[in-house]
């Protein structure tokens, strides 16, 4: 009994809980905004929109975006599930919950770890504005418009603050995707890995969110 309501749950769930998830926390205006990153990859498949407002200021919370990362300052997720992964290794043992100096000043064309197998990179980094990393397996001249390999996917993720008439941060997270997957596959990524993603996203933001305020009483 109870493995088939996990099986349904499985199969159920995420698609049907996927127009929330997909706009967790992003008013409709944001949801419809063109942001920074964007423009790299004109025609997803796959976009999420999920912001949350953050009571400290920009600057603060952009530190904090840059320092993510494998070999860095972690995801301000569940440090269990990155150790379990091979995805942590980070700076402080366990997602850091300071601004790291060395890991501060991050730059176009720097590389951002996810696990030793996959990597971002950085496209934009615009201090307290905009941070924007991608990830996929084309060349630059594939995505000009050259025919595309029999599988391929490309991503980007953008990290866009707004300051807030209270001082505070709106912050914006704007994820895009698209690939090659058909059948089984493009189920998989439409349901339970986009869910996973979701809730993983999520989990960061709300961490991003614990200790940039935690860091702003601190400053008081």
């Amino acid at each position: 009994m109870l493995l088939g309501l996990v099986v349904v749950g499985f199969l159920v769930v995420p698609p049907a809980t996927r127009g929330f998830t997909d706009t967790w926390g992003a008013t409709p205006e944001e949801v419809a905004a063109r942001l920074p990153g964007d423009g790299l990859f004109p025609a997803r498949r796959e976009v999420s929109t999920r912001a949350i407002s953050i009571a400290a200021p920009p600057e603060v919370v952009y530190a904090l975006v840059q320092q993510m990362g494998q070999h860095r300052a972690g995801w301000y997720g569940w440090d269990w599930f990155y150790d379990a992964t091979g995805s942590s290794d980070f700076v402080d043992g366990h997602h850091s919950t300071r601004i790291v100096p060395e890991l501060q000043n991050v730059r176009v064309g720097d590389k951002i770890s996810i696990n030793d197998a996959v990597a971002y990179v950085v496209v934009q980094a615009d201090p307290g504005t905009a941070f924007v990393m991608v990830a996929g397996s084309l060349t630059s001249e594939q995505l000009a418009g050259a025919a595309l390999p029999a599988t391929w996917t490309e991503n980007s993720m953008a990290w866009v603050l707004r300051p807030a008439a209270d001082g505070g941060t709106r912050l914006i997270l704007r994820m895009r995707a698209d690939g090659s997957e058909t059948g089984f596959a493009r189920w998989l990524w439409n349901g339970p890995l986009n869910f996973g993603s979701a809730v993983f996203a999520r989990k960061t933001m709300v961490g991003i969110k614990r200790t940039a305020e935690a860091l702003e009483i601190a400053s008081w």
